[in-house]
C-alpha cells in the first residue's frame, strides 16, 4: 500500500529560535563522538543540568524500578535507598541554578526514571526524548543526531552558536542576528522531503508560501494570505504556487472571510484525497472524512499545525502581520532577501534517505540571507505609530494581564502577542504603557519589526548611535533607559541585568553629550517580574554610590498601577518599598 499523504507539519519542541543555540552547543564538546546509548545520556543530562530543558517531578523526580509497557526499562540501582536519592537529586536539582549540580548526580536521575517517549531506532526513555529534542534541527540541517552514527554540527550550526556561551553575560550583542541569520538560512532550503520525514510531498515550503503571497499580491493586488489558509498551503500536494494561488483567490471571492472553521476543513480535507476526481475546489467526500477525520483532526489542520506555521515564519523576519494580525504578507524592508530566495530555493532536489548529501546541503552559509548591523532597518517612526495605535486601544487591564502572562510564559489570545517572543513582547507592551501614561512622551523602542512595526526580535546591541537599551524615553532634557525582562532569576538580574543597564547609561549620556543634543539628565528604570528580590535594589543602590547611575527597579503590577498616575517620566525616579537596600542594625549603640 502507498503512503498517505499528510499536510505539512512543524515540530513544536522549539518554538523559540533563541533556544537552538542552547541545545547545539552541548554537542560540541561531542562533535566527532558516535552516538551510542552511554552518550545520548550524557548529552541528555547535560542538556537538563543546563535546565536548557527542565523535566518535572513525575519524570525525572519520581523511582521508577521497573516499567514494561511502551517499552522496556530496568533502573540501574535497586538497592533500597534509590527512591530516596532520587528524590533527594531532583530537589538539589530544583533549587539550583544552571550548571550547578555535577553531570554524574544527572545522569544517575536518568538511568533510575523513566519519560513515556518512544521513538523508532532509539531506547524508550530519556534517549527518545533526546530524539524529540534535535530531530527538527537534524531537518534544518545545524546538526546530524542519528543512532550509531557520530554527532555533526553544520557550518550553519556553528554559525549560530558563534555568538553564543553558556554564561548568559558573555553572548555578543550579534547574536541575535547570528541566530535569525541561522535560521533563515536553514528556512529558506528546508524540505517538507528530507532524509528525517516520511512524506510523499515534495514541497519547499517557505519559498511555496513566498511566491503564493508575491503572485496574490503581483495578480490580484491581495494584501498577503489570510491566516485561515494556511491550512490549505499546508495540505496542497506540490511546489504549484500559481494553482495553489488561484485556488485562494477563487475560495475567499466565493466564500468571503468569514466562514467557519469546520467549512474551511473540509475542502482542506479533499486536498488531501488523490482518488478525488473532482475539482480541487469541492469539500471533501462524506467517505474521505469519515476514514480520516480521526487521523488529520480539524484542531490540528485548523489551527495546531497553522499556528505553528506562522510563529516559523515570523523567525524568518520576511512575514509581516496586518490586519491585526488575521493575515500573514511580504516583509517588503526585506524584499531583496524574499527575491533571493524565491530565485534560488524554489526546486526541489531529492535526497532519499542520504543524510550526508543533505547535512552538507542544509549546512552550508548563504551569505546573502544573513543579517548584519549594517543592514538593520531604522523604521523608528513604524514603530512609534504602532505603540501609539496600541496605546490608544489598549486597557490597562489588558496591559497589565498580558505583561503577566508574558514573564509568566503563559499564552495570549490576541492574534498579534501570540506570535510575538516572549523577551520582546514585554518590551513592546512595556512601550506601550508608558505611552499610554505619558501621551507626549517620545518613546524609541529599539526592537527589530516589520513594515507594520510589529516587533520580531531584540536589537542587535551598543553601536554607533545606539546604547544598546531596549527603550529610550525622551522628555525635556531626560532621557531615561527602559529595560523589561522577563527572567526571575535573582543572579541573572544581579550580575547580568544591572551591569548592563548600568553600561546602557554610561553609553547614552556619552552619545548625548558628544552629540549636544540637549539631554543631561539620565536615570533608569528597570522592569521586572513581582516578587522582585531584595538583592536587586540593594545591587541598584550600590551601583548608584559606586557611579552615580541612577537604576530604579519597579515590579509590574506596581509599574502598571503607578503608570496610572504620573505626569511626567520622572514620576519613576522613585526607590520602592521592595527595593530599599536593607541595613544591619546598629545594636551598639543600644548598650
Amino acid at each position: 500500500m502507498a503512503p498517505k499523504r499528510k499536510p505539512v507539519s512543524f515540530d513544536t519542541t522549539l518554538r523559540n529560535p533563541a533556544r537552538i543555540p542552547d541545545f547545539i552547543a552541548v554537542l560540541e564538546e561531542y562533535e566527532d563522538v558516535l552516538l551510542d546509548d552511554d552518550t545520548a545520556i550524557k548529552i541528555e543530562a547535560e542538556i537538563i543540568r543546563r535546565k536548557i530543558f527542565e523535566p518535572t517531578k513525575s519524570t525525572l523526580g519520581t523511582y521508577v524500578p521497573e516499567y514494561h509497557d511502551k517499552f522496556d526499562f530496568s533502573a540501574a540501582d535497586h538497592s533500597a535507598d534509590a527512591s530516596k536519592k532520587v528524590d533527594y537529586l531532583f530537589d538539589k536539582w530544583k533549587r539550583s541554578e544552571s550548571g550547578e549540580c555535577s553531570l554524574d548526580e544527572i545522569v544517575y536521575l536518568l538511568n533510575n526514571t523513566i519519560t513515556k517517549h518512544a521513538e523508532k531506532g532509539w531506547k524508550g526513555g530519556w534517549q527518545s526524548r533526546l530524539h524529540t529534542q534535535f530531530n527538527f534541527l537534524n531537518e534544518l540541517g545545524f546538526v546530524r543526531v542519528v543512532k550509531n552514527k557520530k554527532i555533526l554540527i553544520s557550518e550553519n550550526g556553528k554559525q549560530m552558536i558563534s555568538g553564543f556561551s553558556n554564561d548568559n553575560a558573555e553572548i555578543k550583542p550579534n547574536f541575535d542576528n547570528l541566530v535569525q541569520s541561522s535560521f533563515l538560512n536553514a528556512f529558506a532550503k528546508y524540505q517538507v522531503n528530507n532524509p528525517y520525514r516520511f512524506n510523499t510531498v515534495k514541497v519547499n515550503f517557505f519559498p511555496l508560501v513566498l511566491n503564493t503571497i508575491k503572485y496574490l499580491k503581483d495578480t490580484y493586488g491581495r494584501p498577503g494570505v489570510f491566516t485561515q489558509d494556511i491550512s490549505f498551503i499546508i495540505c496542497w500536494p506540490n511546489n504549484d504556487y500559481i494553482s495553489l494561488a488561484e485556488f485562494i483567490y477563487k475560495f475567499r471571492e466565493e466564500n468571503g472571510y468569514s466562514k467557519s472553521n469546520e467549512f474551511v476543513y473540509e475542502y482542506a480535507m479533499n486536498l488531501l484525497d488523490d482518488t478525488s476526481v473532482n475539482s480541487p475546489f469541492v469539500k471533501a467526500s462524506e467517505s474521505f472524512l469519515a476514514k480520516n477525520s480521526n487521523l488529520y483532526k480539524i484542531d490540528k489542520i485548523m489551527h495546531e499545525t497553522p499556528d505553528e506555521v506562522i510563529r516559523k515564519l515570523r523567525l524568518t523576519m520576511l512575514v509581516s502581520l496586518r490586519g491585526g494580525g488575521r493575515f500573514i504578507d511580504l516583509n517588503h524592508i526585506e524584499q531583496s532577501k524574499i527575491n533571493h530566495i524565491i530565485e534560488e530555493y524554489s526546486d526541489n532536489k531529492n535526497f532519499d534517505a542520504d543524510y550526508s548529501n543533505y547535512f552538507t546541503y542544509m549546512g552550508k552559509i548563504d551569505s546573502s540571507l544573513n543579517f548584519s548591523d549594517s543592514d538593520e532597518p531604522q523604521n523608528t517612526d513604524v514603530k512609534e505609530q504602532k505603540i501609539q495605535e496600541w496605546a490608544g486601544s489598549s486597557t490597562w487591564e489588558f496591559l497589565e494581564k498580558e505583561m503577566k502572562n508574558t514573564v509568566s510564559k503563559s499564552s495570549s489570545a490576541d492574534l498579534v502577542l501570540k506570535y510575538i517572543n516572549e523577551p520582546v513582547r514585554l518590551e513592546f507592551l512595556s512601550a506601550v504603557a508608558l505611552k499610554k501614561a505619558l501621551p507626549d512622551l517620545k518613546v524609541i523602542a529599539n526592537y527589530k519589526a516589520d513594515d507594520q512595526g510589529i516587533p520580531f526580535s531584540h536589537a542587535s546591541g551598543a553601536g554607533a548611535g545606539s546604547s544598546g537599551s531596549d527603550i529610550d524615553a525622551y522628555e525635556g532634557n531626560m532621557h531615561v533607559i527602559v529595560e523589561p525582562t522577563i527572567s526571575k532569576s535573582r543572579s541573572f538580574h544581579v550580575e547580568h541585568e544591572l551591569p548592563s543597564i548600568r553600561s546602557h547609561v554610561f553609553a547614552a549620556c556619552a552619545e548625548d553629550t558628544n552629540s549636544q543634543n540637549g539631554y543631561n539628565d539620565w536615570f533608569s528604570v528597570f522592569l521586572a517580574v513581582d516578587g522582585l528580590s531584595r538583592d536587586v535594589g540593594e545591587q541598584a543602590r550600590l551601583i548608584k554610590d559606586s557611579t552615580g547611575v541612577e537604576i530604579y527597579p519597579w515590579e509590574i503590577t506596581d509599574f502598571i498601577k503607578h503608570s496610572q498616575t504620573v505626569t511626567s517620566i520622572n514620576d519613576y525616579r522613585l526607590i520602592r518599598n521592595y527595593a530599599v537596600p536593607r541595613k544591619m542594625p546598629n545594636l551598639k549603640n543600644n548598650n
